[in-house]
């Protein structure tokens, strides 16, 4: 019984309708013949015994209406199969995922495996769910990471914000005792210039990850001869500008890489140009590529990431305080959002004996 019920369930709707339309006609009919059948010696008996007996017509309106329920509730039962193992799962599988989604709640999942349109329409919601949800976490991700930008930006503003106000305060009782040494005057006016240019350029950081974030993703094929040849060039001019040695092995097995090359370049010039800040004297660089993913893996000879920055390096306006005053502290989070905008991402490591390793990936599209 159970492997019939699976086996018309995975019917297409149309051909189970069909069967069950037919065999609920079948069953009508063989149970309505065999009432009349069976009611058949009765009325013979009947009409032997009188032909004008009113008890004829009581017997007839009895098989009439036998046969009439009958065929009704051999009806409503076809109609009830087709709703209880067709209809009844999926709607109520599809009506109880949508009132979820209406909670916004999207951590549920839709069970109907039958191979007909219904479990079709079901699959097609269930991937339709896992967009939304993963869209949903994109966004939040990006609301959070957001918010953090904004929370940090605010606290690196008040900084400059609060030596410029000094600076207003001691001009105002500066200036009305002109006879006070110039000097004075000067250093504080070259002062808030100096501060006012921070904060200037902390508004065009700002525009620069705004732009970032709304730049699309630019797909372009490249040979991968001619993609190494790039590579090479771009780490021997930065190798060059630091004095630092550096390797490279590439163990990806790939005809063409199919992805956005400036941005890809660009998340690697920054990497290398950090790795090259820090190392002593070698840079080793590493390609593979897994799961439709370009894997670079950046490892230096230097000190290492120190325990706080594995935990906030990759938080917009970090700063190691080894940088100078004019560094934001954006490098690696605006490496983080390219690699992210490319279906990638970044993660920074220690390796015991060799110093800081940068992983970061991008997806490729086939």
């Amino acid at each position: 019984m159970g492997k019939l019920k699976t086996v018309y369930q995975n019917l297409p709707l149309k051909k189970a309708l069909t069967i069950t339309i037919v065999g609920s006609l079948f069953i009508a009919l063989s149970g309505a013949m065999t009432i009349l059948l069976a009611t058949r010696p009765s009325y013979y008996a009947l009409v032997a015994e009188n032909s004008e007996n009113p008890a004829m017509y009581w017997h007839d309106f009895f098989c009439i209406s036998t046969v009439g329920i009958y065929v009704c509730v051999v009806i409503i039962a076809g109609s009830y199969v087709f709703y209880r193992f067709k209809l009844f799962a999926p709607l109520k599988a599809l009506t109880e995922g949508i009132e979820q989604i209406a909670v916004d709640n999207l951590d549920f999942s839709v069970q109907y495996d039958a191979e007909d349109e219904l479990g079709a329409l079901c699959r097609s919601f269930e991937r339709m769910k896992n967009e939304l949800q993963k869209n949903y976490k994109r966004i939040w991700r990006m609301t959070e990471e957001r918010r953090k930008l904004n929370a940090a930006f605010a606290h690196d503003l008040r900084t400059p914000l609060t030596v410029l106000q000094g600076y207003t305060d001691f001009l105002d009782e500066y200036i009305p005792f002109p006879e006070k040494e110039d000097t004075k005057l000067l250093e504080t006016n070259r002062m808030m210039a100096y501060y006012i240019k921070r904060l200037e350029d902390y508004v065009e950081v700002m525009n620069t990850i705004q732009k970032l974030e709304d730049t699309p993703v630019k797909m372009q094929t490249v040979p991968i001869d001619s993609f190494m040849k790039m590579l090479d060039d771009n780490i021997k001019l930065t190798a060059k500008e630091y004095g630092k040695d550096i390797s490279v092995i590439n163990e990806t097995e790939l005809q063409e890489v199919r992805g956005d090359i400036s941005l890809i370049f660009r998340v690697l010039e920054n990497v290398m140009k950090n790795a090259c800040r820090y190392a002593e004297n070698e840079i080793f660089v590493h390609l593979y590529e897994q799961d439709h993913l370009l894997y670079f893996e950046v490892i230096d000879d230097g000190a290492g990431f120190r325990p706080e920055a594995l935990e906030q390096a990759l938080k917009p306006f970090y700063t190691s305080g080894l940088s100078g005053t004019s560094h934001f502290g954006l490098g690696l989070n605006i490496c983080k959002i390219l690699c992210e905008k490319h279906g990638g991402s970044i993660t920074i490591s220690n390796i015991s004996d060799s110093g800081a390793r940068v992983q970061f990936s991008f997806l490729l599209e086939k």
